[in-house]
């Protein structure tokens, strides 16, 4: 049970959210590399899943996103802590991850994998909201980097562990989906032990009312434009890097170890090495100029990564995705907060993870029927010709993204 967010002095407040947040964090990596890896993994090379089934399980954290925002419009004003309404579908999502992992069925196993990732997804806000309450403004960054590192590490260790498991036989992907659904039990443990406040009632009179800032805040509505191309971008070929190298249809067909190591080890290691850095650079330079390098790099990796059968070659595309995915963590889950007038940080960011959302809802879809027309090597290049188109569109915000630094600093 949480405990009381009154009775508690801000220090109070900072260490006991960090310290169950490093648990939160740590049951997390266990989740994250389970629909890195091994959700679409075992739907392609266990039950020979066809497009949609694949498109389908690809797009449930996605869909989860799109739903947080009406989620937390109809939970508001009704006396509801946020750490309870965090750690409800976290529970319900380790049901599903079992059920997943145990009915002998491909439609079982793709519904309930899709609840629980949906299930994930859609308790973003409230977490956020709890860090915000929690956290110190300039310990904010600190505090929510150090779990995000646990996060990466641990999703690395186990996607070598869960992969080794299925090299002995992959029928066993029962036993690791069951360990990733024990996890979102304990991670809703952890959650709900945080202090928390009562969800704050809604300003607006339907779910979807904070998209007004759109159009509102031009500079905020721009920015998510030239998001919404790059995400795009990326988020649609984002189960095709699985299927490239998993699948007999590429040629590739790589073994479970191999499949680990590019689509979760590399990537996340590299992570893992880089979020300080990018940390750093977050605080301290003209964010638009971080979020150009960003898409270069992104665009870079993928392009590379879909150009050759070589798995070297696609090892250094994982690398240098992994390195941009360092930055991008950070830059997503805070670029608001430069943006948005503090009381209205929480509104922004709704609309920003429910853009999230759709284009990672409809971006597999496309990606794989786009990867069908034209081949996964050209599909690779137009993602990297969108990452270039985001990155110009962002050259005349370079002045406004430098008065924001000014005016932090």
């Amino acid at each position: 049970m949480s405990l009381e967010h009154s009775s508690l002095t801000a220090s109070e407040l900072h260490k006991t959210t960090y310290k169950y947040d490093l648990w939160r964090g740590f049951f997390e990596g266990v989740m994250s590399s389970g629909i890195q890896t091994f959700a679409l993994f075992i739907a392609i090379r266990y039950y020979n899943a066809g497009e949609g089934i694949k498109s389908l399980i690809a797009a449930g954290p996605f869909i989860g996103m799109i739903l947080s925002l009406p989620l937390v419009h109809y939970t508001a004003g009704k006396g509801l802590k946020k750490s309870w309404c965090s750690a409800i579908p976290s529970a319900l999502a380790s049901v599903c991850l079992i059920i997943g992992a145990w009915v002998p069925s491909l439609e079982i196993y793709a519904l309930m994998i899709t609840i629980s990732y949906i299930l994930r997804s859609a308790a973003i806000p409230y977490l956020t909201s709890i860090y915000s309450d929690n956290y110190p403004h300039h310990k904010r960054a600190a505090s929510f980097s150090k779990p995000l590192l646990l996060t990466v590490a641990i999703s690395s260790l186990f996607g070598l562990a869960g992969s080794l498991i299925l090299e002995i036989n992959i029928i066993y992907f029962n036993c690791v989906f069951t360990i990733i659904g024990i996890c979102s039990l304990a991670k809703a443990w952890a959650i709900n032990s945080m202090p928390s406040k009562v969800i704050e009632k809604s300003s607006h009179n339907h779910p979807f009312g904070n998209f007004e800032y759109i159009f509102k805040d031009r500079e905020f509505g721009y920015i998510l434009l030239t998001w919404f191309i790059m995400g795009f971008a990326n988020l649609w070929v984002l189960p095709l890097r699985i299927d490239y190298v998993a699948s007999s249809t590429y040629e590739i067909e790589a073994s479970p170890m191999i499949v680990a190591l590019i689509i979760t080890i590399i990537p996340e290691t590299i992570r893992f090495l880089f979020i300080p850095f990018w940390a750093r650079l977050f605080d301290r330079m003209n964010f638009i100029i971080l979020r150009m390098i960003l898409n270069v790099l992104f665009g870079t990796g993928i392009a590379i990564f879909f150009i050759s059968k070589n798995l070297l070659i696609i090892g250094i595309g994982s690398a240098l995705i992994g390195l941009a995915f360092a930055g991008g963590s950070i830059a997503w889950a805070l670029w608001v907060t430069k943006y948005a007038p503090p009381e209205k940080v929480s509104a922004y960011m709704s609309v920003h993870v429910c853009l999230t959302g759709v284009r990672g809802t409809i971006g597999p879809i496309i990606g794989y029927w786009v990867a069908n027309q034209v081949g996964p090597t050209i599909t690779g290049f137009i993602s990297c010709g969108l990452m270039i188109l985001a990155t110009v569109m962002l050259l005349p915000e370079i002045k406004h993204g430098h008065r924001k630094m000014l005016a932090s600093s």
